[in-house]
C-alpha cells in the first residue's frame, strides 16, 4: 500500500503529534482548549486546533486534543495531527469495544463503538495569529459544524477565500487541489484512520499518507480491506513491545478486529526501559526514527 516507511518524514510528522501533546500538557494560555500553537517544525504554520468531548459518565467537556498545520511554500498543503490518550476516561472510552457502522460511512464496515462515537465529537477550530484582521465575508465563525471532514473543508474554503482564491464552483466542476496527510498517536491514530474512510467518501481533500503511532485495532476486517484500497502511503508504526496495538482483541466471528495496512514494526528493548509507559510512549518511537530525539528521562535504560 504505497511507498515504504521514510524515517525523516514519519518523523516530521510524530514531531507535530509530540507538539499536540506538549500543548495540551503545557498550553501556556487562559483558554486550555487553545493553547499557544508550540513546537511547530519550521515550514509549517499553524492552521487551527482540534477538539474533542468524551462521553462516559455524561462528560460532554471539550478537551483539545489535536492540530491542523499547513505548509508556508503551499497553504493548501496541509498535516492533521491527533494526539492520543492522556487520562482515565479516555482509556475507558477506548474499552468501548462493540462493533458498530461507521457512522459517517456505513458501507466501509464496523468500527469500535469508542472510536466511532469520540470521532463523532471532533471540533476543528480557526486559528487567527495574533495581529492579524480575521477574515469576514458575511459571518464566517471561528468553530465548524457538520462531520470531521466537512468541519475541516469548511476551514479550506475559508483560508482559500483568504488568499483571494473565492470561486463558486458549479455542479460537477473540480474543487481546488487540497493535498494533506493524516498523523496520530494512540487514541488519535484510531481517530485519524477514520478521518481518512471518512475523506475516501466525502472527497474533500487529496489526502497522500497516513501516518499512525502505537495504533489499536481500529475496525472489523471488511473494514480494513476496504480502507487497504486506498491509493495512499500508510505507515502504521509498531512496537512490538506495546500493548495499545494488541487491542482491541481478535475473537473470530464476534470481534473479528484487523489491523490496516502496512505495519512498520521494531523492538524498543535495546534503547527504552521494559515498562507499559515506555514501550506505548511516542517519544519512544521517535527514538527509533530518529536515534537523535531523546527517549522519556524515566524511560532510559
Amino acid at each position: 500500500m504505497g511507498n515504504p516507511l521514510n524515517n525523516p518524514i514519519a518523523s516530521l510528522y510524530g514531531q507535530l503529534v509530540q507538539a499536540a501533546y506538549s500543548m495540551f500538557q503545557n498550553p501556556q494560555s487562559s483558554d486550555p482548549l487553545k493553547p499557544k500553537p508550540a513546537g511547530i517544525p519550521p515550514g509549517y504554520e499553524f492552521s487551527a486546533w482540534i477538539q474533542m468531548s468524551d462521553f462516559i459518565f455524561d462528560d460532554e467537556d471539550p478537551k483539545f486534543y489535536g492540530i491542523v498545520v499547513h505548509a508556508v511554500d503551499n497553504p493548501d498543503s496541509r498535516i492533521v495531527a491527533i494526539r492520543g490518550t492522556e487520562n482515565a476516561i479516555e482509556w475507558i472510552d477506548d474499552a468501548a469495544a462493540i462493533l458498530v457502522p461507521f457512522r459517517q460511512v456505513p458501507s466501509a464496515g464496523r468500527v469500535a463503538y469508542g472510536f466511532d462515537k469520540i470521532y463523532s465529537t471532533l471540533k476543528v477550530v480557526k486559528y487567527t495569529p495574533p495581529g492579524a484582521t480575521a477574515f469576514a465575508v458575511g459571518s464566517v465563525p471561528e468553530a465548524y459544524t457538520g462531520s470531521f471532514a466537512q468541519q475541516l473543508e469548511q476551514l479550506a474554503i475559508h483560508r482559500e477565500a483568504e488568499r483571494g482564491q473565492v470561486q463558486a464552483l458549479a455542479a460537477g466542476e473540480v474543487r481546488p487541489a487540497r493535498p494533506m496527510v493524516v498523523t496520530g498517536h494512540s487514541l488519535g491514530s484510531a481517530l485519524a484512520t477514520l478521518f481518512v474512510m471518512e475523506n475516501s467518501a466525502r472527497k474533500k481533500f487529496d489526502i497522500t499518507a497516513l501516518c499512525t503511532f502505537a495504533s489499536p485495532r481500529v475496525g472489523n476486517m471488511e473494514f480494513v480491506h476496504t480502507f487497504n484500497q486506498l491509493p495512499m502511503d500508510s505507515w502504521r508504526i509498531v512496537n512490538t513491545r506495546d500493548v495499545v496495538p494488541k487491542l482491541p482483541f481478535h475473537v473470530p466471528i464476534l470481534f473479528d478486529y484487523g489491523h490496516v495496512d502496512t505495519e512498520c514494526s521494531f523492538d524498543s528493548s535495546s534503547f527504552a526501559r521494559n515498562s507499559v509507559a515506555c514501550w506505548h510512549s511516542l517519544a519512544t518511537y521517535l527514538h527509533w526514527l530518529d536515534p537523535s530525539y531523546p527517549v522519556e528521562k524515566d524511560c532510559i535504560p
